[in-house]
């Protein structure tokens, strides 16, 4: 497009040789940082299949943290010493770095901040942190406490599997419980339980979403072989600091925005349940906040269902709610 941008870039942020992302159609729209989850979960190398009608109303931005994806792979002869970084402080300056340099290459006042999943951790504290930065806050399965948020899911599991009469599930669900960390450190059955109880999940309770698009995946021009391969690497050892931090997170600390915040979420979502949201939404300081529970939507509510999402994103753009 004549008046868009698309840019791959890898820039020095946090002394970390960190990769950037920017798409978009038109360089007057507004520009949209998303903060994606995991960790280690990059989703810009399926922009185009998921954002790609975001990139028609905003400049959307993609970066992936440390140690994940093509930002591992630029920087794999260091990715132990970098395991041990990703306290919240870390993640905070690398956001403003990433915010320092996006006014080098495009023309905006302040950014829409979007977080998702773990990502809604960093990207909320980066809002509160740094409001003059900030246009709006927009938290995408916003995750309040992880373990918490387990138990929460793991008891409404185990009611629908004690009424099915499910023995094995009974037991299944039990062990995930006992895999929680409990001294703040993941481990590698902790992601291992993750795949069962994603499995159950899918069997109980997300019964409307969307399946992962394996084939776009394959075939997306924005991934090469190498980069594929990271998505399949569950390893907790390179993302040590940062589950760290996530297991130790509580939203409820600090619920004081000074920026509009919004607050998006799927009914069916597994993950971060918006029943633990609702119960503080009316605790959260902000000048405005809306909350918005998205039908037949599980996690993923951007992909399960994308035209609603899509215009209560682009509302929220064009009145700053």
């Amino acid at each position: 497009c004549e008046n868009g941008i698309y840019m791959y870039e890898y820039v020095d942020v946090g002394g970390v040789k960190q990769y950037i992302q920017i798409r978009g159609r038109d360089r007057k729209n507004p520009l949209l940082l998303f903060v994606h989850g995991g960790p280690g979960g990059s989703m810009a190398g399926l922009s185009h299949v998921m954002f790609g009608t975001w990139e028609d109303n905003f400049t959307v931005v993609h970066w992936d943290q440390r140690n994940t994806c093509k930002t591992y792979l630029a920087n794999k002869d260091r990715a132990k010493e970098i395991a041990k970084t990703g306290t919240v402080e870390d993640y905070i300056k690398d956001i403003d770095e990433i915010i320092g340099y996006l006014h080098t290459v495009y023309e905006f006042d302040k950014i829409i901040l979007m977080g998702f999943s773990w990502g809604t951790v960093i990207a909320s504290e980066y809002a509160k942190a740094h409001p003059e930065n900030v246009s709006i806050y927009i938290g995408v399965g916003q995750l309040i406490n992880y373990v918490e948020g387990f138990e929460v899911v793991c008891n409404q599991l185990l009611e629908r599997a004690i009424l099915s009469n499910n023995k094995k599930d009974i037991a299944k669900i039990n062990k995930i419980l006992e895999s929680l960390p409990e001294n703040g450190y993941a481990t590698d059955e902790l992601l291992k339980q993750v795949q069962v109880y994603i499995k159950l999940g899918s069997k109980y309770i997300t019964k409307n979403t969307r399946a992962f698009p394996t084939k776009e995946f394959f075939q997306s021009p924005l991934l090469d072989k190498a980069s594929r391969k990271t998505w399949f690497k569950h390893d907790t050892k390179m993302f040590e600091g940062t589950f760290k931090t996530m297991c130790e997170y509580d939203f409820r600390d600090n619920m004081n925005f000074s920026v509009p915040v919004v607050f998006i979420t799927g009914e069916e979502d597994t993950s971060c349940p918006h029943s633990m949201l609702q119960e503080i939404i009316d605790s959260v300081e902000a000048p405005k906040k809306e909350l918005h529970i998205l039908s037949k939507a599980g996690h993923t509510c951007f992909w399960d269902n994308p035209e609603d999402f899509l215009s209560i994103l682009k509302g929220c753009a064009c009145e700053k709610i």
